[in-house]
């Protein structure tokens, strides 16, 4: 019996001399994951131009981190960029700003998510934000000018409004039969630079682009100069004509619309360049005449300056619609 209780007992004490005689682990630490580390590998995977990666990554950030402004904002810029998911970009710009009102990257970057979707006011709210945080911020200009530019063309609907009024009021029409009325109505988007969505938002703007774009405001607001002068003409020979919600006063905030975005232009061209822009129009012309060499004068620039054949050929073109329109509207 004796025996076999001593049997059992170095049987048992077997596991604790092996035991003893192994070399000790340590316990395995959990692994932690930050919402630094989903970030900095997202921005990996955006720029290598995997999209899809870096919005997974920077969700898993904002997982761990809810309060992190940064990652809404990198999430935001992922979605601009893949496949144009604009609506997205915007709620989560939005959200960055919610976090951190003085994330100026947030606004400039939800400016630039404006503008495919036409919300120029909004864009140019957010555009503004960026300059006022950072004034030397030459693309927030840029953006904040092609903004303005769409936002001052004469929307067809309120177009379409004044020529049905003028069926419905006898000789109303006369007070907008000016050839400038006729140039007014019309985009001319030819004469402009649309911006690359892709390239503008990360890009410094091409100085060329810019006095491209200035031309175009300034050959706009010289036809409403001109528009302006043929109302004035029309209503001094009948004061009876001015008596229309699209009056002179409508007419003169038209025209200053398109001086935003020269003014926007202006600044673009001298961030870029160093140089300050000439005077604009001084009133003291005849009608659109300083703002029509003032356009040609910023084409000649783009033809001095671009690179590319095609931008240098809309500005000769450009140009040449300007002298055949000034010869028209003056007959």
């Amino acid at each position: 019996m004796r025996n076999r209780i001593s049997i059992m007992v170095l049987v048992g004490a077997i596991p604790l001399l092996l035991a003893a005689c192994l070399p000790l682990v340590p316990p395995v630490e959990p692994v932690v994951e930050t919402a630094a580390e989903h970030i900095e590998q997202g921005d990996a995977s955006y720029a290598r131009g995997h999209y899809d990666e870096a919005v997974s990554e920077y969700a898993r950030a904002i997982e761990l981190d809810p309060s992190l402004a940064e990652a809404y904002w990198a999430r935001g810029r992922a979605y601009y960029f893949n496949g144009g998911q604009y609506l997205r970009a915007v709620a989560d710009y939005s959200r960055a700003i919610e976090l951190d009102p003085q994330y100026t990257s947030a606004y400039y970057y939800r400016g630039w998510a404006h503008v495919p979707n036409r919300a120029w006011g909004g864009a140019i709210s957010d555009f503004t934000r960026a300059v006022e945080l950072e004034p030397g911020l030459a693309r927030a200009y840029y953006g904040r000018g092609w903004a303005h530019t769409n936002d001052a063309q004469w929307d067809v609907e309120e177009y379409a409004e004044l020529f049905m009024l003028l069926e419905s009021q006898g000789n109303l029409f006369l007070a907008y039969r000016g050839r400038g009325w006729f140039y007014v109505k019309k985009a001319q988007w030819e004469l402009a630079v649309a911006p690359d969505l892709d390239r503008a938002v990360e890009q410094e703007p091409d100085l060329a682009e810019a006095y491209c774009n200035r031309g175009f405001a300034r050959a706009k607001k010289a036809q409403w100069e001109v528009a302006i002068a043929d109302y004035d003409e029309a209503v001094a020979l009948d004061p009876g004509l001015d008596r229309s919600h699209y009056n002179r006063d409508w007419a003169l905030s038209m025209e200053a619309a398109w001086d935003l975005a020269i003014a926007d232009y202006g600044e673009v061209i001298q961030l870029v360049s160093g140089s300050a822009s000439p005077p604009g129009s001084q009133g003291d012309s005849a009608a659109g005449e300083q703002e029509w060499d003032l356009a040609i004068a910023d084409y000649n620039k783009v033809i001095e300056l671009s690179k590319a054949p095609a931008l240098a050929q809309k500005a000769k073109d450009a140009i040449a619609f300007i002298e055949e329109l000034r010869q028209d509207i003056v007959k």
